[in-house]
């Protein structure tokens, strides 16, 4: 018998194509529903997720495939199926009409709207039983007063216009320092000093939250915020959010102390923490964080490469139908596989027969190599090779198992990200495929994401789609800069600054001095937003103003640095009174307090010596230059015999040993 599908399966999307058979009459986002719901005078249903979350496939087993509940939907809806990943700019409509409404949002996220799009009511997740009252009572609603709902979404859609946007300037005055010592003050008021991060559970790594508070802490010599970020690191890197046996991170812990994750894995949370784990590393030569790097960036490439060369999005939290079925493992699979090493390995990795989830076990590291020196009196050198063998016994088995489904998007921002982690890493450990893993993503992006010369979104199946949004630019723009840096390579800034031109082109207010997060193109939302707020991952906005404050130093281009002193006028108020979502703002701001470090360097032979100072500093203003044409042949020859640095307005004497330059980056004190 012929499986039904509906409009969903000619899209290339992962989480489309998982609605795909569903009953429900599904549209993709575009003019063909809103034109039926028109037509038809009926409401539309926005309903939006992403391929990886699991409750969104609780919803799509339990609602969107009841026979009841879809007829009603099929009869009495226009029915909008939508991929955040490829369409956030969608999403950051409707979560904030949700949020309005409920003060919450997540995913699913189920916003019912008119059919000129602006939205009605909404929320996330809902059981079969709620769904289908919702369905019913907002039906009856607009059939017996259509009025009051538009009303409700004219006040709705005013409300969401206000969200989310500056739209004036602030005068870009100087501002003073201790409105970082105060917003970091008030920020250790939030710190976990137990198991590291923000208090509470849900718990989230927050990578770029944890890069603010290492580069401040360094800089006002502040120990209590770098320890802190140091301990988060250590919990991180030893709970179960961490996969011991393939390497990589899932999303975030459902408890406080980093023990049982959502099991998905995204492309964006482990780019990040790729990079604060080596910048910690720089500054806390912890073996742990290497091997956490190394393990990481092994299962990016083994695991989540394309044939082409850019990195695709996720892994699916669920397997067999069930979270967590392919990395938990029971107290008698243990001792079947391991032998006689079962026992060593159980304590090492909190093995019990009772287990922490669902009657398995979430592997998390409980016992150092000394502690099991101790226990089972044995040298270190052993015990770290029986844990080896173990692991490695353990992946062979897991590898046998049905994976979690894998989402094959390619995404232009997620992958830029990556480029950057890339080079953190080379940076901190010095390896060179490293590096060449950066240069090969970026070529791939170059090669591949271009149509008729416009930058585009998402590659998926072969087919490019979704004109590119600010975070995209953004985050190769902050690859570009972050290649040069360690190469010197001026093409990386001319490139960049291509980009810039575009994005100041098309995605500028110059009423506000802001950047929109959709281009001035786009025409098929109710309002264009901006992108202000950090989270999980930096705003595109926090991103876009740091680039052009780099940019601005590297090439002495006032008009960017005016540009990024403006952006950061106008978010200070929320720096004032903000919590753990301005990071991307204040560190801005305490890159504009610092003072900017200019390393000269006269020749390209030079550039592993300026990686030296690199890979012991974590200062977020070292702007590194070659001083000789950068195509010319005489780049390759020295013509003096040392380095020169510039810190402020102050040149010291040249040198030409790595720990003189480390020793002047690292003294740089904030006054606060």
């Amino acid at each position: 018998m012929d499986t039904f599908s509906n409009r969903l399966a000619l899209e290339t999307s992962p989480y489309l194509l998982q609605h795909a058979n569903n009953p429900v009459d599904w549209y993709p986002w575009g003019d063909e529903a809103f034109n039926k719901a028109r037509e038809e005078k009926k409401l539309v249903l926005v309903s939006i997720g992403y391929s990886s979350c699991h409750w969104c496939h609780v919803m799509e087993h339990e609602a969107f495939s009841n026979p009841e509940v879809t007829e009603f939907m099929n009869a009495h809806f226009v029915n909008i199926k939508v991929d955040r990943e490829e369409r956030p700019d969608i999403d950051q409509i409707y979560m904030n009409a949700v949020q309005i409404i409920n003060r919450s949002g997540g995913w699913p996220l189920n916003c019912f709207a008119l059919s000129n799009g602006k939205p009605v009511f909404g929320g996330t997740y809902f059981s079969v039983s709620n769904w289908l009252n919702v369905l019913k009572s907002l039906n009856d609603a607009w059939l017996k007063d259509p009025n009051r709902i538009v009303d409700v979404a004219d006040e709705l859609a005013k409300s969401i216009v206000g969200t989310e946007i500056i739209k004036f300037k602030r005068d870009p005055e100087i501002q003073p320092n201790n409105i970082i010592k105060d917003y970091s003050n008030r920020l250790k008021r939030l710190f976990d000093s137990r198991n590291g991060g923000i208090k509470g559970a849900p718990k989230f790594p927050m990578p770029g939250l944890l890069e603010f508070l290492l580069e401040f802490g360094t800089h006002s010599h502040d120990t209590e915020i770098t320890d802190f970020v140091m301990l988060t690191l250590d919990k991180i890197a030893s709970g179960g959010i961490y996969d011991h046996l393939g390497g990589g991170f899932a999303r975030y812990s459902v408890d406080d102390s980093w023990l049982i994750p959502h099991f998905e894995k995204m492309l964006y949370d482990n780019a990040q923490l790729i990079s604060i784990f080596s910048k910690a590393y720089r500054i806390n030569q912890n073996e742990l964080y290497k091997d956490v790097v190394t393990e990481t960036i092994g299962f990016l490439i083994a695991e989540l490469k394309s044939t082409e060369g850019g990195f695709f999005s996720s892994y699916d939290a669920d397997s067999e139908g069930k979270e967590g079925t392919y990395y938990t493992w029971t107290k008698q699979e243990i001792e079947s596989i391991l032998g006689e090493d079962a026992e060593l390995f159980s304590v090492a990795f909190s093995v019990t027969a009772v287990g922490n989830f669902e009657g398995k076990n979430v592997l998390n590291r409980s016992a150092s190599k000394d502690h099991l020196k101790c226990l089972f009196s044995i040298d270190c050198a052993t015990a770290i090779g029986k844990i080896a063998h173990a692991k490695k016994q353990l992946k062979g088995i897991r590898n046998t198992r049905i994976k979690p489904s894998l989402d094959d998007k390619v995404i232009t921002s997620w992958n830029g990200m990556l480029i950057t982690a890339f080079v953190d890493a080379f940076t901190s450990f010095g390896d060179i495929k490293h590096l060449q893993a950066a240069t090969s993503c970026l070529n791939y992006i170059e090669s591949n994401h271009y149509s008729e010369g416009k930058l585009k979104r998402i590659l998926c199946k072969g087919k490019l789609s979704v004109d590119a949004l600010l975070d995209d630019y953004a985050h190769l723009i902050k690859a570009y800069i972050s290649v040069y840096k360690v190469t010197l390579d001026q093409a990386m800034i001319t490139k960049a600054e291509n980009l810039v031109k575009i994005v100041i082109r098309d995605f500028y207010d110059p009423d506000s001095g802001m950047f929109f997060f959709t281009s001035s193109h786009q025409t098929d939302l109710i309002a264009r937003k901006m992108d202000l707020t950090d989270g999980v991952v930096s705003s595109s906005g926090s991103v876009m103003a740091q680039n052009l404050f780099e940019l601005g130093e590297i090439e002495q281009n006032k008009e960017y640095t005016s540009m990024s002193n403006q952006m950061l006028a106008n978010i200070t108020e929320s720096l004032q009174h903000g919590g753990p979502y301005v990071f991307g703002w204040a560190r801005l701001m305490h890159s504009m307090q610092l003072a900017a470090v200019h390393i000269t360097v006269d020749s390209k032979n030079k550039i592993d010596f300026l990686n030296q100072i690199q890979s012991k500093i974590i200062c977020p203003v070292v702007f590194p230059t070659l001083s000789c044409n950068n195509n010319s042949s005489n780049c390759l020859e020295s013509t003096i015999s040392a380095v020169k640095i510039c810190i402020g307005k102050t040149c010291y004497p040249l040198a030409s040993e790595a720990d003189y330059f480390v020793n002047l980056i690292n003294s740089i004190k904030i006054e606060i």
